[in-house]
């Protein structure tokens, strides 16, 4: 078994989907979060200037979304097909997407300049989450019978992990947001379930994002 070390801040941020990976898939890994100071004293050696990292044996990857893929890919949860490959794909690239524009979503500001500003931010953020929910929803739907709950074929692969993870932040922020999306929220709550998932979250310290 290769030896896994993820190095990364001390929140949930780009890292949670691996850490979920390796939590379902029941692997072991070194679980490396630095601190402010740590990481001046490493960026300048860090492959892009940026996190997280995995070292596998020696072997460092970088950007987090290649890090998923390549742990979807050995773990067996990037879809047992060609064509449930590239559907965990659409679903993976649309929450990306998605978490992308809710990372530009901007502080609030008495500034009426900087309002309005935030306002339009805001609206490009919903109107893309609506997007990415009908689609996601769809795809969901239409694999409910064979997949009960997954979203794509009959077991778990990464983009239920993303749908699970993805939408941590806006819950959290207004608990009605997916009110809608019946087969996205039981998507969640059977990751959440799995017991490997449910003991890892029972004893996760709590971060804001």
């Amino acid at each position: 078994m290769p030896k896994y070390k993820l190095t990364y801040f001390d929140l949930r941020g780009r890292a949670e989907p691996i850490r979920l990976l390796f939590t379902v898939a029941g692997v072991s890994f070194e679980d490396e979060r630095i601190r402010k100071e740590q990481w001046i004293a490493i960026k300048d050696e860090t492959p892009g200037n940026a996190l997280p990292v995995l070292c596998v044996d020696g072997f460092i990857i970088s950007q987090s979304m290649a890090i998923n893929r390549h742990l979807a890919r050995t773990f067996g949860l990037d879809g047992e097909t060609l064509s449930q490959k590239v559907k965990v794909d659409e679903i993976v690239e649309y929450l990306v997407e998605m978490k992308n524009k809710m990372a530009e979503l901007p502080m609030l500001s008495e500034d009426p300049r900087k309002q309005e500003w935030a306002r339009q931010v805001m609206k490009s953020f919903q109107e893309f989450m609506v997007k990415a929910c009908t689609f996601i929803e769809s795809q969901i739907q239409k694999n409910m019978k064979e997949g009960k709950g997954f979203a794509v074929g009959n077991r778990l692969t990464l983009a239920d992990i993303m749908i699970f993870e993805a939408f941590e932040n806006i819950l959290a922020t207004n608990g009605n947001a997916l009110d809608k999306c019946s087969g996205i929220t039981k998507c969640r709550a059977k990751v959440a379930n799995m017991p490997r998932i449910k003991e890892y979250l029972s004893q996760r310290q709590h971060t804001n994002f």
